[in-house]
């Protein structure tokens, strides 16, 4: 769901046209508003509000294990990609099913020398779940 700019002023005049000397319960209905903005805007995809989270530690460097869960994601007819950076040394990643909807998000960040955390939120749907474990497992059993 998304709000449209022009909406903007309608939903203002809806929230002061009753109240107008009540700073307090303007201010309420005005801090709603944005929190409504800011969370009505974004697109989660089918990973939903509330998405499964898995941890785990994979060998190899940052780059490494992404460069796996990127070809792993390949031969599950997913695909994945580069979001960008969430934090120092920390990559965070896109995981898209074939009609290009987002079913999970991927952080890597390194762990010590030789591992990265892995932190996985996806979609509770089962044949996302089957996917990652595909996923998940092939880079397991992989050698850096």
């Amino acid at each position: 769901m998304s709000i449209s700019l022009i909406n903007l002023p309608l939903i203002f005049y809806i929230l002061f046209s009753e109240v107008a000397d009540d700073k307090e319960q303007g201010v309420k209905k005005l801090a709603v508003v944005f929190v409504f903005l800011l969370t009505g805007c974004v697109d989660s995809g089918r990973i939903g509000l509330h998405p499964e989270l898995q941890q785990l530690y994979l060998e190899g460097s940052p780059n490494e294990v992404a460069e796996c869960l990127f070809s792993a994601a390949i031969s599950q007819q997913f695909h994945l990609e580069r979001d960008g950076g969430l934090s120092e040394g920390m990559a965070k990643y896109n995981l898209t099913d074939s009609h290009d909807e987002e079913v999970a998000w991927i952080e890597i960040a390194a762990a010590d020398h030789k591992q990265s955390s892995v932190t996985i939120y996806h979609a509770k749907e089962a044949e996302v779940r089957s996917a990652i474990s595909a996923m998940v497992a092939r880079c397991k059993d992989a050698r850096f």
